[in-house]
């Protein structure tokens, strides 16, 4: 992928990106939207290459352009403010994230599109994350969670009709992983657990989540398995934050995954959390409470593993 991050990482620091009003679709006769994936919360190396090629954009340009497409997987209103995120990982792939809101349940449980972007990433082995375009400049909160994958603040943010800028630039004087003692991060960290065997496959998924959670300020690891209707198994691992309050439970990783598949919450029949026994942070509280606003009907259990 030499030919597409080279050329990225050298044309960043040109000029600012164009506004929306002359966007890709108003110029060319084939609309964005036929050429990238009818999918695109991930976007291949592969096929990213090939998008580069069949429209003549630079990749921040396309960064910015995916924007508006990310918004559209919106949905669930609150604050009826959409959000659109796209980033480049290090494999070369494009992954997209918008933000999550649930009426009725506190605002912490928002997922931020930023938040969403990164759990995608995750899920899929991504790395690292080399820069993420957003429809406006990230908030504090998730100025926080970039931080926990990037503490030397390099990775690129672009805005709009304005200069690409670092993260460091947004975040200074941050505290993060470093400051506790951590090596790693939450794209690169370690993910190690013991769990008891079972013979349940959806109890299986849950601890496999669990065992990749990233928990290294609690050592409170935990995962949730979400059935669906058709029988389909999605799982979600707990992501801890260096400020804590900008982590993301296992439910809300795994719904970000959902969403990802274009599923609808409304479709879980039942879900299964897994976590360590006597752990100073247990994720059954929040899990059971977002399961009964989004899924009702659907069955939850909790299985406690040995430490």
């Amino acid at each position: 992928m030499k030919n597409i991050l080279v050329p990225f990482l050298l044309s960043i620091s040109f000029l600012p990106i164009a506004s929306q009003a002359t966007s890709y679709d108003e110029v060319h006769s084939v609309p964005l939207r036929e050429i990238i994936p009818s999918n695109p919360l991930v976007i291949s190396a592969g096929q990213v290459e090939e998008i580069l090629r069949l429209t003549g954009l630079q990749m921040e340009e396309l960064l910015v352009e995916l924007l508006p497409i990310a918004k559209g997987f919106f949905f669930f209103f609150i604050s009826g403010y959409q959000v659109g995120v796209s980033a480049l990982g290090k494999s070369g792939n494009i992954y997209l994230g918008v933000n999550l809101e649930f009426p009725g349940l506190p605002l912490h449980e928002t997922v931020h599109g930023e938040q969403f972007l990164v759990a995608n990433a995750r899920h899929h082995g991504e790395t690292g994350i080399l820069a993420i375009a957003v429809s406006a400049a990230p908030c504090g909160h998730c100025r926080q969670f970039l931080h926990e994958i990037d503490e030397e603040g390099k990775m690129q943010i672009i805005i709009p009709n304005a200069l690409p800028r670092p993260l460091s630039h947004f975040l200074p004087e941050a505290f993060g992983p470093k400051d506790l003692g951590l090596e790693g991060n939450l794209l690169s960290g370690p993910h190690v657990a013991s769990f008891l065997n079972q013979e349940d496959p959806l109890v299986m998924h849950a601890q496999r989540a669990a065992n990749a959670s990233y928990s290294p300020y609690t050592n409170s690891k935990s995962g949730v398995a979400v059935q669906m209707k058709d029988g389909k198994i999605f799982t979600g691992s707990y992501m801890e934050n260096a400020a804590f309050n900008p982590s993301l439970s296992p439910l809300q990783s795994a719904l970000v995954v959902l969403v990802s598949n274009l599923r609808r919450y409304e479709d879980i029949t039942k879900v299964i959390l897994v976590e360590l026994r006597d752990v100073k942070s247990s994720q059954e509280a929040q899990t059971r409470a977002l399961l009964k606003q989004i899924a009702p009907g659907a069955k939850f259990e909790v299985e406690n593993a040995l430490n």
